[in-house]
């Protein structure tokens, strides 16, 4: 797709530089057994446009995602923490803050935080926890937020989690039910060597009606023609056309203003992981930091975009897969609707 004269800053925010290393020292991931493909879908109307984009995927048909059952967003994001918190062996009593993040909304636990339910659940009994709500884009600003209260001296440890239950958040007869799927991430972050862990962010955001959202409203349930009123993820009419040539540039423009924080070239990242919006999006903007598509880890044919949980499981898939290493540099970038992007690099240090 090719994009128009956009100006890719959305505000005046700056990236930053922390002045205290923290880094990740433990990752987990827990995805659902149910797998469906793009195929499974038996409602799905796609317009023109939407077909011409998913078409640059060679694999669309066949894509597949991870679907939950009989299992909640919150109870996901516990296995994923445990599952963290045992690879690394790390005693959950010596977390002292545990984060939660999410763009599903369960009408079933709007209060208390979620966060509460994983802390205790993870048996995490000296630590505070609290919810951070920032739509799609939950993950990296969750991630920084628990960087931030570790680099100030006032936590030693903080678990950041989330879960998506995404797909019973559709409605079925509309295009993003066809790169959305289920799953959960966690990470353990605490103060690490000079030189390693998170090396910059950046932050940025502006409202935008005409995106996507959440909204409670009726519509049509996966592989059936059930009608039930439920927190529906849409996306506007002509979303496609209208604000995807924006989205093209906003993340390769917070990447690079986090590497110029270093000062660092794009070309000197050894992974980038994005928020795994969908193949035609990840190829543009791995051509935008003018990178070869090698340097892009993606799981979008196995997994789909899970929003706050793309990332995490992404990273967790990469990391297992050895492509990720000790000593790697590592670019991310993530964006949300209405619009909220983020980026932050990284040296990995496990």
């Amino acid at each position: 797709m090719n994009s128009v004269a956009i100006n890719p800053a959305l505000s005046g925010s700056k990236a930053v530089k922390p002045t205290c290393p923290v880094g990740i020292v433990a990752i987990g991931m827990y995805v659902p057994p149910r797998i469906v493909s793009n195929n499974e879908f038996v409602n799905v109307h796609l317009t023109p446009h939407e077909e011409a984009f998913f078409g640059t995927d060679p694999h669309f048909a066949e894509n597949k995602r991870r679907v939950a059952e009989n299992e909640s967003a919150m109870e996901m994001a516990v296995k994923a923490a445990k599952n963290a918190l045992e690879q690394y062996n790390i005693d959950p009593a010596t977390i002292d803050l545990v984060l939660f993040t999410s763009s599903c909304k369960d009408l079933y636990r709007l209060a208390p935080p979620i966060a509460n339910y994983v802390q205790t659940n993870v048996g995490a009994v000296n630590a505070n926890s609290f919810n951070i709500d920032c739509g799609f884009n939950g993950w990296l600003p969750a991630v920084i937020t628990g960087a931030t209260f570790v680099s100030s001296g006032f936590y030693k440890r903080v678990l950041v989690v989330t879960g998506e239950t995404i797909v019973s958040s559709m409605d079925s007869r509309e295009s993003e039910t066809l790169f959305m799927g289920d799953g959960a991430g966690a990470v353990v972050l605490e103060q690490v060597a000079e030189g390693d862990g998170m090396l910059s962010f950046h932050l940025m955001s502006k409202e935008c009606e005409s995106a996507a959202g959440v909204k409670v409203h009726g519509g049509v349930q996966f592989n059936s023609n059930e009608w039930k009123i439920n927190p529906y993820l849409y996306v506007m009419p002509g979303s496609f056309e209208r604000d995807i040539p924006a989205l093209e540039k906003y993340i390769p423009h917070s990447i690079k203003e986090s590497l110029k924080m270093l000062p660092m070239t794009t070309q000197e990242v050894d992974c980038y992981v994005f928020g795994q919006q969908f193949f035609g999006l990840n190829v543009i903007w791995s051509r935008e930091l003018e990178v070869d598509y090698n340097k892009v880890h993606d799981t979008i044919w196995d997994y789909a975009c899970m929003k706050c949980a793309s990332i995490p499981v992404t990273l967790a898939d990469a990391v297992q897969k050895g492509r990720i290493k000790k000593g790697d540099i590592v670019a991310f970038g993530d964006q949300g609707a209405n619009w909220s992007i983020s980026s932050a690099v990284f040296k990995w240090c496990i």
